[in-house]
């Protein structure tokens, strides 16, 4: 997914795509939670979550359009943007008046219970104890909080409270995050696995942590075809 469109793409892909038009993006901060649709009255494919940097590329009809954080592109409402803020540490658990993987100041994170909170700059979370924290997150299409995950965003939430960046759809993850493993049977705890549109963190050799329609739950492995499985390990 790239910033661009027929008639408008970011200035900073002009070495490499044509459009007619090009713009400079305006960074902001999400104010508001908000879904981030691909087109204006859309089905949400995202969404952006407070304290979150949200680079503008056009105004039009009460929705921004441009770049979320983990590089996902759409529309978002106006309202939930505000200039660009200073946040210093990230929502790691229930118990603060936003989901978790909300980023806040450090004056706000100093009203909130000091387990929820942890500084951006560590330490951080494993990425299998943030999966683990994250098992009975609902499920939802285009979640990526504390509130609701589909697959992709568990991964990016996980990744996110272990102080790792990874891009938000599954088909840019299972290519970029981490190294890849030969054996789909040589599994170690806090690897990432895919298969199809799925994936998972696993929890130990057995068991992976993913977002299905029963919410963020841990399977068996061995439910998962061997053939089906790309597995990823993180340094």
């Amino acid at each position: 997914m790239i910033a661009a469109r027929g008639d408008l793409a970011d200035l900073r892909l002009a070495d490499r795509v044509f459009a007619p038009h090009y713009a400079a993006a305006v960074a902001r901060t999400v104010a508001g939670q908000a879904p981030l649709l691909a087109e204006i009255g859309g089905t949400p494919v995202s969404e952006v979550l407070v304290g979150e940097r949200f680079d503008v590329l056009e105004l039009s009809q009460g929705t921004a359009w441009g770049v979320a954080a983990d590089g996902a592109v759409g529309f978002v409402p106006i309202e939930a943007l505000s200039p660009l803020a200073t946040v210093s540490h990230l929502v790691v658990a229930p118990g603060t008046p936003l989901p978790i993987g909300s980023r806040v100041s450090a004056a706000a994170a100093a009203t909130f219970d000091a387990t929820a909170v942890r500084p951006l700059a560590g330490p951080h979370l494993s990425v299998a104890e943030a999966a683990e924290a994250l098992v009975g997150v609902p499920f939802l299409a285009g979640g990526r909080s504390g509130l609701g995950c589909d697959a992709g965003g568990l991964i990016v939430l996980a990744l996110a409270l272990a102080g790792i960046a990874a891009p938000r759809f599954t088909d840019l993850q299972a290519p970029t995050l981490g190294s890849g493993v030969d054996d789909p049977t040589d599994v170690q705890r806090g690897d990432l696995l895919f298969w199809g549109e799925q994936a998972g963190v696993a929890a130990d050799d057995t068991r992976v942590i993913h977002a299905g329609a029963q919410g963020v739950v841990a399977i068996e492995r061995s439910f998962i075809p061997p053939d089906q499985i790309v597995v990823r390990r993180l340094p």
